[in-house]
């Protein structure tokens, strides 16, 4: 095999992964909203959760993608543990979608004379205004790429007649008992670990069964630790996360190794157990390599199945396993941090990010809402004490953090390309970026009533007693608004109401705002405050009622 061959057969594989997330991709555009809100609901019980997870891991064609953007969720507390497993459960029988398909259109029924029609039937899809056709030929077009790639890899395999020496390696490598089976479950653990697609490692044990390299159980042996191998990029994920994060990471491994071992236990009881399940149900002898691709299929679906049957009413003990195995640690960092899409996690997987930085949002928000509290907790303690200016100082690097967090959550925002969002998850990219950066706006007037306030003390000013009474009238006035800002960024449809309150909120600050600013001065004039009073009293009346606009702008944007 020259280089050129060899070259060929990388880019085949390479080819056959760009069609499967081709595929992917242009099914979550299609199905949008629906998708983010099946992905929202994942906190529901047990056996729902399990069913979210099938559904969405057939729907977006990767069990991986599923269990990443699932320890993204557990890091910021959307879902439970024990939710958690229930979800990475149902995610390993639904990537079994994928290997039906490989096995049926790729083996059982070779389709790839139709990759090219399919291919000009597409391309209507593209010419058409609505997103949702646009998607539908994205998803024909990686249909055709998956299956193109895998007929190249079927042409490329090379005759076994032709090379001697490989024969005699793989016939050595296949009678050594179970030491044979150790070898190629180690085998597919390390090439879907280079791949990261359990669907490619099934693809070629297919292609290495049908022309004969291997027997039927080394091919199921491989399709084994592909189970294995797809548990890399979760642990990966949860390297930089907390601890909940890399308790559900560790979960996702102790599942497929235990997995694993009884499926290796019984190996060759297994093995006769779907031959007789497929010669029983019309898909013919297994050990036949025209049959061979329909009963890795049925192994690949039989062992993951008995597997979330053996698991999934231990959900809970397991997840109380996993906290004693990772036990919580303290931590006392208050830092304005980024939970959802923190640490490297997944980027960008078109509809789904969506799922991670609308929440991502919302704890913005809740973090800001936080420096709010830390304001009024301020004007309550004695000017110039000690938790005062502690206060101002965890407020001013809050500040900070915010500013980064803003630009992390806008960098992460665009590495979502466009070409991969439904129109309404396009707007939606939009509007969250609208939303982080107005309440970015309100941080920074935050901080600045914080500054404020410690330079008053500096100049040893004091407010009157009605000064300090309008300015809590004020301050209560903000927290509803704010409140109210946080209620609308944690709901799905924000109604015509919500947004009528928010202007009505920012009328009654404006009003407030102006009819203080007429009493300062009249007290002015009256000399019953001085120049620095009213000029410290009016800067954070000011602040304020800035405040009150960008929380506009926040619901506004969630409205649109």
């Amino acid at each position: 095999m020259t280089w050129i061959d060899v070259l060929t057969l990388i880019g085949s594989i390479g080819l056959f992964l760009y069609g499967l997330r081709l595929m992917s991709e242009g099914l979550q555009k299609a199905a949008g909203d629906s998708l983010r809100k099946a992905l929202s609901a994942m906190h529901s019980n047990r056996f729902a959760a399990m069913l979210m997870g099938v559904l969405i891991t057939a729907l977006i064609q990767s069990s991986t993608a599923t269990t990443v953007i699932l320890v993204s969720f557990v890091n910021s507390g959307l879902v439970t543990l024990a939710q958690s497993m229930a979800v990475i459960m149902g995610a390993n029988v639904g990537t079994t979608l994928t290997t039906w398909i490989i096995a049926l259109f790729g083996f059982k029924f070779n389709i790839a004379f139709l990759v090219f029609p399919i291919i000009a039937l597409s391309l209507p899809f593209f010419n058409s205004n609505s997103s949702r056709k646009n998607a539908w030929g994205e998803f024909l077009i990686g249909f055709a790429l998956l299956f193109l790639g895998l007929e190249e890899l079927k042409h490329l395999i090379p005759v076994v007649e032709q090379y001697p020496a490989v024969l005699a390696t793989l016939r050595d490598s296949s009678s050594m008992g179970y030491g044979s089976i150790l070898i190629y479950v180690l085998a597919g653990m390390l090439l879907t670990m280079l791949v990261q697609a359990t669907s490619a490692t099934f693809a070629i044990a297919l292609l290495m069964c049908v022309n004969g390299w291997i027997t039927f159980e080394m091919g199921c042996a491989l399709v084994l630790g592909s189970n294995i191998g797809t548990c890399l990029t979760p642990m990966l994920a949860s390297l930089s996360a907390n601890t909940m994060a890399k308790r559900a990471a560790l979960g996702h491994l102790l599942f497929n190794v235990l997995g694993m071992v009884w499926a290796l236990a019984v190996f060759y009881y297994f093995c006769d157990l779907i031959s007789y399940l497929c010669s029983h149900i019309g898909l013919g002898n297994p050990h036949e390599p025209e049959n061979v691709a329909l009963g890795l299929a049925m192994f690949h679906t039989v062992f993951n199945f008995i597997s979330l049957c053996l698991m999934l009413p231990l959900t809970h003990p397991f997840a109380n396993l996993l906290t004693r195995l990772i036990p919580e640690k303290e931590d006392h960092d208050e830092d304005f941090k980024l939970q959802y899409i923190n640490g490297g996690f997944m980027t960008a997987s078109s509809e789904m990010a969506l799922v991670q930085v609308q929440k991502e949002a919302l704890r913005y928000g809740e973090e800001v809402y936080k420096m709010f509290k830390m304001i009024q907790a301020m004007l309550d303690e004695q000017m110039g004490s000690e938790r005062q200016l502690e206060l101002n100082q965890r407020i001013r690097r809050m500040e900070e953090d915010s500013d980064r967090a803003e630009l992390e959550i806008a960098q992460f925002l665009n590495s979502v390309s466009p070409k991969t969002l439904s129109d309404s998850g396009e707007q939606l990219s939009r509007n969250i970026y609208k939303e982080v950066d107005a309440m970015e706006s309100i941080a920074d007037a935050l901080c600045h009533i914080s500054m404020v306030l410690y330079q008053k003390y500096e100049q040893r000013v004091r407010f009157t007693a009605e000064m300090n009474a309008n300015l809590a009238r004020m301050m209560s006035l903000i927290d509803t608004t704010l409140s109210h800002t946080l209620k609308v960024l944690g709901m799905e449809q924000v109604p015509q109401s919500a947004l009528n309150k928010a202007y009505n909120h920012e009328d009654e600050i404006n009003n407030l705002r102006n009819q203080l600013r007429n009493e300062m001065f009249d007290s002015l004039d009256r000399k019953k405050i001085d120049y620095y009073q009213n000029s410290y009293f009016m800067h954070i009346i000011n602040e304020c009622e800035k405040i009150g606009d960008y929380a506009i702008n926040v619901v506004s944007a969630a409205s649109e």
